[in-house]
């Protein structure tokens, strides 16, 4: 082996060994597990079933189709198209998709090349030295940082984990959404349906205000009935203006998810739906794999993870190798019969010595940002049990707490009836009997407002139970895996 031969061998070698370095593992993230102890408090234990008691039958997806609403179904659609703030999340979506490939970029070798000319000329007071020169250029350089100790694998491993959470952020976003358009179609016939009790409220007040006349000019009772029950009409006529106005503002708010121009063109429900049967919750555990918020808050742990590693690996040096080939266009070169072809290797190293203290900086900013995403990710996770429990319980609260209103408006039904037919036979005055009207009324419209909070309540469950409104839902691993 000449000598010639030795630097090409030693550029070898050093190639192969950066290859071999390639290969080199990360070090194993946290396994769910591990991350929940970390995430709760030592006292906080996920209990084996929900403290509000229900089936442990696993949670099944397409609650939309349960409501048998095929207007809601249509409208959630349009929505799924046309919704500016999901549009906003997908974005974000390739967004972190592009960043994986802008982390993953500095792994393989960068190729640039480069060309140029420049002409010279000698403005000398000898005409024997004036002359002309040309120069010129052709170039290709390959620079490769050679990923020895890891740090460029986790910049991109904590990339991908950041794309992973904002998928599943994405899938949150459209499952909210469709709960979202639900809750305000179903809130738009809640004001629909008082509008037409105050329409019913001026209908009665009317009558009981031409009753009062009546009444009055054939002596039978004083003019006080015949002020307080025109009064009452003109308090009826104000809260349905009031309905009115509720019900516009709803409609142009359900207009503006759904991607329309908001002009309360959009007419609601009569009636709401039956109410599907009791619906599935699985178990607490299961909450963590099933919730897309929940698994994207783990993932930002893995991230945090990963920025935390490579921010202690930027303390060890760079090695990078340099191949540099070009073509000189020049005159000394010619003059001197020199190749005009040339060619370099460069094999070097980046040794941190002296930063001002940056770099410890920057190892203990992403140790506390992992800090930050592990305690972020505990809460995620308490929050999403409390939103369980209370919407289980509310459940039967809920139907309870109907029930009771609904008889209630029967027994104030009649109390209003017998109270007219008392009037009607001087044994009462009509403001006893507006008294109970208000009343009935009152209760009327509190039957309505619960029947809409049952519906919401079931919406608000579906939601929080990580429950698809398609047929299928989308899954994928936990971030314990080998992302």
């Amino acid at each position: 082996m000449n000598s010639r031969t030795l630097p090409l061998v030693y550029l070898l070698l050093a190639l192969v060994l950066g290859l071999a370095a390639q290969g080199c593992a990360l070090r194993t993230p946290p396994s769910p597990v591990e991350n929940l102890d970390a995430a709760l408090p030592p006292e906080t234990e996920v209990p084996l079933e929900w403290v509000a008691r229900t089936s442990n039958l696993p949670v099944v997806d397409n609650w939309l189709g349960t409501f048998d609403d095929p207007v809601l179904t249509a409208l959630v659609a349009e929505a799924m198209a046309n919704n500016l703030d999901l549009h906003q999340a997908i974005a974000d979506v390739e967004i972190a998709r592009q960043l994986v490939v802008v982390a993953g970029a500095p792994l393989k070798p960068q190729v640039g090349g480069k060309i140029g000319a420049k002409r010279t000329h000698d403005f000398g007071d000898d005409d024997r030295f004036k002359h002309t020169f040309s120069h010129t250029i052709a170039g290709l350089g390959v620079t490769w940082e050679m990923d020895l100790w890891g740090k460029l694998r986790a910049n991109r491993a904590a990339a991908i984990a950041d794309y992973e959470a904002s998928e599943f952020d994405l899938v949150y976003a459209r499952q909210s959404l469709a709960a979202t358009v639900a809750l305000n179609w179903y809130l738009v016939t809640e004001a629909l349906q008082l509008i037409q009790l105050a329409d019913d409220a001026v209908r009665i007040y009317s009558q009981l205000f031409e009753l009062s006349e009546v009444r009055n000019q054939s002596g039978k009772s004083s003019q006080l009935d015949v002020v307080d029950s025109r009064a009452r009409l003109q308090n009826a006529e104000s809260e349905r203006e009031k309905a009115k106005i509720n019900y516009g503002e709803l409609v142009r708010t359900l207009e503006v998810l759904l991607g329309r121009y908001p002009s309360a063109e959009l007419r609601g429900a009569e009636k709401y739906p039956p109410l599907p049967p009791p619906v599935s919750a699985g178990l607490p555990v299961t909450l963590l794999e099933r919730r897309p918020d929940v698994i994207a808050a783990e993932y930002l742990v893995l991230a945090a993870f990963r920025k935390e590693e490579s921010a202690r690996l930027t303390l060890l040096p760079d090695f990078s190798l340099e191949l540099t080939a070009e073509r000189l266009g020049d005159h000394l070169l010619k003059i001197l019969r020199l190749s005009p072809y040339w060619a370099s290797a460069e094999v070097g190293a980046t040794i941190p010595i002296y930063e001002g203290g940056a770099l410890c900086a920057y190892v203990r900013i992403a140790t506390a940002e992992q800090a930050q995403a592990v305690a972020n990710y505990g809460s995620v996770v308490l929050n999403a049990f409390r939103e369980v429990e209370t919407l289980l319980a509310s459940e039967s609260l809920l139907a309870s707490e109907l029930y009771y209103a609904q008889r209630a408006l029967q027994d104030r039904t009649r109390a209003v009836e017998i109270a007219i037919e008392q009037y009607r036979a001087g044994k009462r005055d009509l403001l006893w009997v507006g008294e109970l009207q208000a009343e009935q009324l009152l209760v009327e419209s509190n039957v309505i407002r619960l029947r809409n909070a049952r519906v919401a309540n079931r919406i608000r469950l579906h939601l929080a139970l990580g429950g698809g409104f398609e047929a299928v839902a989308l899954a994928a691993p936990g971030p314990g895996g080998s992302k």
